[in-house]
């Protein structure tokens, strides 16, 4: 018989029901990004999960862990930087600091300084945050992906950090897909700075341009924002072929995202459940 709680090793205990919940809700997700797939006739295998783990423990990460979740995003430097910590811990059982882990741009997880001699692994975290040049120094040593990148004074501070950090970030250009003037204060480069933007991040020691990543609209439909998108992406790539991540959709709209080529799914409440009060 399961026992009523279960150790996470992050100082905290998780509840057999809350990782019940979380399958079953991470069941129902894979059903319906397989379901858009499909509605696209694309290859389920194209589409990356990111589970947006802000206002989460990290007992919820490490069971996500468990069940095959791969890429985690954070979007509060302050918040994330202790979970990362705490996560890795209860995935090696060791003593960490943030000064590891190297990093690595791929889409993949990447593992310790000795992975070579350890079958474990850490997640791949992502930053999807407004990023402050303040801020980018402790980003860069947790972060492996950061999606929200939007000025020319972020990326030179990400690429200084990077360097000092011996660490290869990829990143991704955010694009304002609001309309003009809304004042939604949610940042993101106009469409028409993408191009010079993506030269700027391609040309830095310690980034790799991935692509490009939006937020649809409030009170509008998300489909042609990320159809948007998709043509800012197709303008991009012209420049720079290997730059193919669109990171598109949420809880409410992955299906949208889909439909116009995303890659990379920003999964937060569907997963995790209402969001929780920022401490």
């Amino acid at each position: 018989m399961e026992p009523d709680v279960i150790a996470s090793g992050t100082g905290h205990a998780a509840s057999a029901g809350r990782r019940e919940e979380l399958r079953l809700n991470l069941a129902d997700v894979r059903d319906r990004i397989a379901a858009a797939a499909g509605a696209a006739g694309r290859p389920v295998g194209e589409l990356t999960l990111v589970a947006v783990s802000k206002t989460w423990p990290a007992a919820d990460v490490v069971i996500l862990d468990a069940l095959g979740v791969t890429h985690f995003a954070e979007n509060r430097d302050q918040e994330a930087r202790p979970k990362v910590v705490d996560v890795t811990k209860s995935l090696f059982d060791a003593e960490v600091s943030l000064v590891w882990p190297p990093g690595r741009a791929d889409a993949g997880r990447v593992g310790r300084q000795d992975a070579e001699a350890s079958p474990v692994s850490v997640p791949c975290w992502h930053f999807v945050g407004r990023l402050q040049r303040n801020k980018a120094a402790s980003v860069a040593r947790w972060a492996d992906w950061v999606q929200s990148v939007d000025r020319a004074p972020v990326v030179t501070a990400l690429a200084r950090a990077a360097a000092v950090n011996g660490r290869q970030l990829a990143v991704c250009l955010q694009v304002s897909l609001d309309p003009a003037g809304s004042g939604t204060g949610r940042g993101g480069a106009l469409p028409a700075d993408i191009p010079a933007l993506g030269d700027l991040v391609a040309g830095s020691g310690g980034l790799v341009l991935a692509g490009v990543m939006g937020v649809a609209p409030r009170d509008a439909p998300a489909r042609p924002a990320f159809a948007r998108l998709r043509e800012v992406s197709d303008v991009l790539r012209q420049g720079h072929p290997d730059a193919s991540a669109i990171s598109a959709g949420m809880s409410g709209d992955l299906e949208d995202a889909v439909a116009e080529g995303a890659t990379h799914l920003r999964i937060g409440t569907a997963l995790f459940g209402q969001r929780r009060g920022v401490p």
